[in-house]
Formats: C-alpha cells, structure tokens, sequence
C-alpha cells in the first residue's frame, strides 16, 4: 500500500505521534514507484514470495471466503491468495496505484480505491483481512485497526506484518527541508507494542511469530533455496531467527473477540 519515499512532517520529529500534513497527496504521488514483482531482483523475489506465503498459510482461506487485501501494493498478496478458491478484494489508497495492480492480476481481485481508515465496505463484511507491511505507515495505528476489526465477521481473522524493532533512521528532505522517516515508516513495532493495540480495538491476539532472518538475507538464502518446500524453509528460518535475534518482520494474527 505504502512504498517508500518522502514525508513533512508539521510537528517535531522528537513527538510520539507525528502529524502528517497531507498523507492522502503523498501516496498518491507514491503510488507510481511501486515495484512491479516481475522487476524484483531474484533474491527480493524469492525472498517476498516467501513471505507472502507465510501469511497465506497462517490465513488458511477456505473457497468460498472472503479476504480483504487491506493496502494491496502491487497486488501480488491478491494473486497468491485467489489460488486458495478465496474471494479476494484488494484496495489501496492511490486510485493510479489500484488500475496497475488491477493490470497485473485482472482475474486475482475485485480492486478499488479505499482509505484504510474508511473503507467503503459493510461491518461484519470478511473472513479474514491482511495488512501486509501497511501499519508502520499509519499515522493512526489504533484507527486502522479498529477499522479492521469493524469489518470482520464473528471469530474472522485479521493478520498483520510489520517490520520487526525497526530502527527508524530520520533523514532530511531535499525539497522542504524537514527530517523525515526512512521508507515513510513512523512506528517500529515488536510483540507487546503491537499486540496491545489489537487488544484495545476488541482483537483477541492468537498468535505472533518473527519471519525473514536478516543474515539468510545477506547470504542470498532465499534465492538459492526457493525449490524448497515451503515448510522446510519455515523451519530454517525460524530457527535462524532464534539463534540470531535478527528477524525481519514480525506477523501478528489476531480474531474479532
């Protein structure tokens, strides 16, 4: 939903909540940047392809269901999960950023353009909603997820992943001036952090886990073992993550309570 790039901030950058001047016009000019997976070097490939796949399997969508793709980026999260017989709907703030992910996948999803703080779809709607790499970005965390948790149905699931104890690294901006986040991201999460405030928007938090381990990363792990099936690389790589504390991201999967 939300790739990197510039944002001015009006308060310091030394304020717990930052606000943005105009978060709508940024990612709206963002969405062109976003990466089309075909263009993706063969480590980033393999390495997103198999984080994607961690979250499909934690999802473990029934045909027939109805999964919301809460801040669909390129739309390749959508791809994948249409394989599992879901229905999928796919929305991104930037309508531009929505018609190419509807150009690369046409058959994945029903795509359209939606704040993720005011998504245009009824109470009780999903079975289960993916914010993939989306929360970080969010000025209001707690607006959207309560956002999320009013869109899914009874004991519907919600997954977020997010960057794991992130070191948001400040830098200052060509054009105004300001000291902004790297890759626009205004909050680094880990377990607690996160999980609390799922429990504050009526979530009952179900399970969290690290995935990505940086050094398998640096050593181009992905792309050497991406014929591997994919529970023997959920196994090495959550034992990497345990012997060297360097997990990428965290997942966090939560249900409406």
């Amino acid at each position: 939903m939300f790739p990197s790039g510039a944002i001015h901030f009006v308060t310091s950058v030394s304020s717990t909540s930052p606000q943005l001047r105009d978060y709508k016009q940024h990612y709206r000019a963002d969405a062109q940047y976003i990466e089309d997976p075909e263009a993706l070097s063969g480590v980033r490939s393999a390495s997103e392809r198999r984080r994607l796949q961690v979250i499909i399997d934690q999802l473990n969508l029934k045909p027939g269901e109805r999964m919301l793709d809460l801040g669909c980026g390129s739309g390749w999260l959508a791809d994948l999960s249409a394989h599992t017989g879901a229905k999928i709907v796919a929305c991104d703030l930037a309508p531009t950023g929505v018609s190419a992910a509807r150009r690369r996948f046409p058959e994945a999803a029903q795509f359209m353009a939606s704040d993720v703080y005011a998504v245009g779809l009824a109470d009780a709607s999903c079975d289960a909603i993916v914010l993939s790499e989306v929360v970080e970005h969010l000025e209001d965390v707690t607006t959207g997820l309560r956002q999320a948790a009013r869109l899914l149905r009874p004991q519907g699931r919600l997954i977020v992943t997010v960057p794991y104890r992130e070191t948001i690294l400040q830098h200052l901006c060509i054009h105004c001036n300001q000291l902004t986040p790297a890759n626009a991201h205004l909050h680094s999460f880990d377990q607690q952090s996160l999980s609390q405030i799922a429990v504050a928007v009526g979530l009952r938090v179900t399970r969290t886990r690290l995935m990505g381990n940086k050094v398998l990363e640096l050593m181009r792990m992905p792309q050497w073992t991406r014929w591997w099936p994919q529970w023997l690389w959920r196994f090495t790589d959550s034992v990497s993550n345990r012997l060297t504390g360097k997990a990428a991201f965290l997942l966090m999967e939560a249900k409406k309570a």
